[in-house]
């Protein structure tokens, strides 16, 4: 039974499990001490949860004048800001600001526990290349999006990116580019400026995922969980970024380097110690995404060579690999329902606190991959004659209504997280698995809006995924971008 409520509930003050918990992996039920502590006669540790601030900044509309003030996001750590104070170039002094106050406002690709927001401003003062992409984004979404009511010279964001690309050069020539902290989220940002100005998803392959992805793989691993600002600054790039490189392996059957035992060992010891507030249910889901990508590369390379085995082996190669999907697909239900657990448990401590914030948007965007996922096992799969023709071992293989299912709870948490103002990139992988697998007229058309609202947003690629499932679908009866 869990802990008695009471005054010094655990659940009342935090919603993360307590340190033994969170090194066992398994699910702790709140008290201090909590039933597993109790019942080992340990210490109950919880992880400490760092305090937070809010930025502000104060917004221009487009006649100039000032709007009020806007709390943007909040982060771990005090600043002066010192970006605003440094001398650089006028455009500075609007675009930065309007990367925070508007930008992210649409496209956010931070949370509440990762202090993102004041990492990029503290890494921003001493780090040119890191400021001029961020001014490039700006300028080029303030530019999108008033095209007419904000008077600004097209060159002005190119110009920006040039000069982010030379200061890039420039600390690659000196030997000093991958000992600068702030060298991992420039990469990102070149790339996020790739993704706002090509259509046709060639620079999104070759910048953004391959570059950002190259710079997450040359962290050494083992620097995720050691202290000092030089690691906290890594890991906060990593947690915040490896759902680019998870999707890029899942979306092109790609092998990826998460899957090397030295990360899987690295991830698994980052949510000991001070990393454990940091840890949240979608954290558990996108450490197991990886095993889904390697099971399908096998699955694929066995389903492309099947005709070259003795019939017994193939039947016992085809029924293993089916094996390994059940086993994670057990592992995938099993995660969904610890997690629809804490769920249960956050909002029941939201009842009794008004300092609990809802909906919790990374609990949506690990239900929207659980369920892209569920359908992505599938594939794996449904798409090979080893596991659909006659004699065939039994698969993970999913009903139609299944699928339909799945499809519409992803329908359902994506315009959720657009309405909250997540970035619809996040989104690509679970609205890709839901447009090749939905067959209703009215669920396509959704998609399709949805990715409209993405371009809408800044980001034309969405444009080049649209075009691959009308190609998919065949383009007759479906509209985008009217």
């Amino acid at each position: 039974m869990p802990s008695a409520i009471g005054p010094l509930d655990g659940r009342k003050a935090r919603r993360k499990r307590c340190n033994a918990c969170v090194r066992r992996k398994i699910k702790c039920h709140g008290g201090i001490p909590c039933d597993y502590c109790r019942r080992m006669k340990q210490t109950c540790e919880s992880p400490t949860l760092p305090t937070t601030f809010a930025p502000v900044f104060v917004g221009e509309n487009a006649n100039g004048n000032p709007r009020g003030k806007q709390i943007v996001h909040t982060a771990t750590e005090r600043t002066g800001f010192s970006f605003l104070r440094f001398t650089a170039p006028t455009m500075y002094d609007s675009s930065v600001p309007y990367f925070f106050m508007s930008f992210l406002a649409m496209n956010n690709l931070s949370n509440d526990r990762l202090p993102v927001v004041a990492d990029l401003v503290n890494l921003m003062a001493d780090a040119p290349a890191l400021r001029d992409a961020i001014s490039a984004v700006a300028v080029h979404h303030r530019k999108q999006q008033s095209p007419e009511a904000v008077p600004l010279d097209g060159y002005q964001a190119l110009q920006s990116y040039g000069r982010s690309i030379r200061h890039v050069k420039d600390l690659i020539t000196s030997k000093t580019f991958l000992h600068d902290p702030s060298a991992l989220w420039t990469t990102f940002f070149l790339g996020l400026f790739e993704l706002m100005r090509d259509s046709t998803g060639t620079t999104w392959l070759s910048h953004f995922l391959h570059g950002t992805c190259a710079m997450l793989k040359l962290l050494e691993p083992e620097t995720l969980s050691r202290a000092g600002p030089r690691n906290s600054h890594r890991r906060i790039f990593f947690l915040q970024t490896r759902i680019f490189e998870i999707s890029r392996s899942l979306i092109y059957s790609s092998p990826t380097f998460l899957w090397d035992a030295k990360w899987t060992a690295a991830i698994a010891n980052l949510w000991d110690g001070d990393s454990a507030a940091l840890w949240h249910p979608k954290e558990a889901l996108f450490d197991l995404l990886p095993s889904f990508s390697e099971l399908s590369i096998c699955v694929l390379q066995f389903a492309l060579n099947e005709t070259q085995l003795p019939p017994m082996v193939h039947h016992n190669l085809a029924q293993s690999l089916a094996d390994e999907g059940f086993a994670l697909q057990e592992k995938l239900q099993g995660w969904y329902e610890e997690t629809q657990s804490w769920e249960q448990m956050c909002k029941a401590d939201q009842a009794s606190s008004i300092s609990t914030s809802w909906p919790d948007t990374e609990l949506m965007i690990g239900y929207a991959y659980y369920h892209a996922i569920n359908i992505y096992l599938s594939g794996t799969y449904d798409y090979h004659k080893p596991w659909t023709g006659p004699g065939a071992p039994r698969a993970p293989i999913l009903t139609r209504d299944e699928i339909d299912l799945h499809v519409s709870r992803i329908l359902h948490h994506s315009r959720s997280l657009l309405a909250h103002g997540i970035s619809g990139i996040i989104l690509f992988f679970p609205l890709r698995v839901a447009g090749a697998r939905a067959i209703d007229l009215s669920l396509r058309q959704e998609i399709l809006s949805l990715f409209q609202l993405t371009s809408q947003r800044g980001f034309v690629v969405a444009e080049a995924l649209v075009d691959d499932l009308l190609e998919l679908w065949g383009s007759k009866n479906y509209h985008f971008f009217n």
